[in-house]
């Protein structure tokens, strides 16, 4: 089973060398605990945004049609909402740090632009947009999962990523507020957790020995190994 989550491969790549490429920049001193808390932070954004393409990208190529088109706005408007409400929260969050640079959490626009203007965050944001960039291109386009996915099905998928995500994010940043001797550890450990938990959600594919292990354990009187596996490669994506 590890071996399958950890081992490196060309389908997990992108996901290993964004986590080390952080880790140094830790390392040099080019980023530090919150700004790697702000960049993990910026990746709801990312992860709507590739989302968006996907569902574009099976409307056009894929098994939907042009009438799915109004998915995507509905998308849109219920993700920017969601966005919005745990981005107020993050911010409140933010303004308890030593030296705050969010000061009132409703300027949701002037804080966003604020977090990019960070030297530190110019170095860390592209090690994120970078994996899922990659993980786009060889995993959703170069393994044809646009033919097996509809953009309804694929409307509700990044919400299990993020909640997982946010939950990290935050338990990280207690330990950076409330500790500050604490940071480069937190950092460490966040960048660390994260990358277990993306190689997990990556290691969960069709005829893959980890999924159908999963799915024979978690198969009960209401659903069939076949139905969870199908469920978890659906969450998963």
């Amino acid at each position: 089973m590890f071996k399958n989550i950890f081992c490196p491969t060309p389908q997990n790549a992108f996901i290993w060398l964004s986590s080390i490429y952080l880790l140094f920049l830790l390392y040099l001193g080019k980023a530090n605990a919150i700004t790697i808390l702000f960049a993990y932070f910026l990746e709801t954004i990312l992860i709507g945004v590739f989302n968006v393409l996907k569902m574009v990208w099976t409307i056009y190529w894929g098994k939907s049609t042009s009438k799915q088109f109004s998915l995507v706005l509905f998308f849109l408007v219920h993700y920017g909402f969601f966005v919005a409400i745990q981005s107020i929260f993050g911010f409140a969050l933010f303004g308890f740090t030593k030296n705050p640079i969010i000061n009132e959490p409703f300027n949701l626009i002037e804080n966003y632009s604020t977090i990019l203007q960070l030297e530190d965050i110019q170095y860390a944001l592209p090690a994120i947009i970078f994996m899922h960039l990659g993980k786009f291109i060889s995993d959703f386009i170069g393994q044809k999962k646009y033919l097996k996915f509809t953009a309804k099905e694929l409307m509700f998928k990044p919400y299990l990523r993020i909640f997982i995500q946010q939950f990290v994010v935050i338990i990280s940043f207690f330990f950076i507020v409330f500790d500050e001797g604490a940071g480069i550890i937190a950092a460490i450990l966040l960048i660390s957790f994260r990358l277990i938990i993306d190689l997990f959600f990556e290691a969960i594919r069709e005829n893959n020995s980890l999924i159908n292990d999963l799915s024979v354990k978690l198969a009960n009187e209401k659903l069939s190994a076949d139905e969870i596996k199908k469920q978890l490669i659906s969450y998963t994506e």
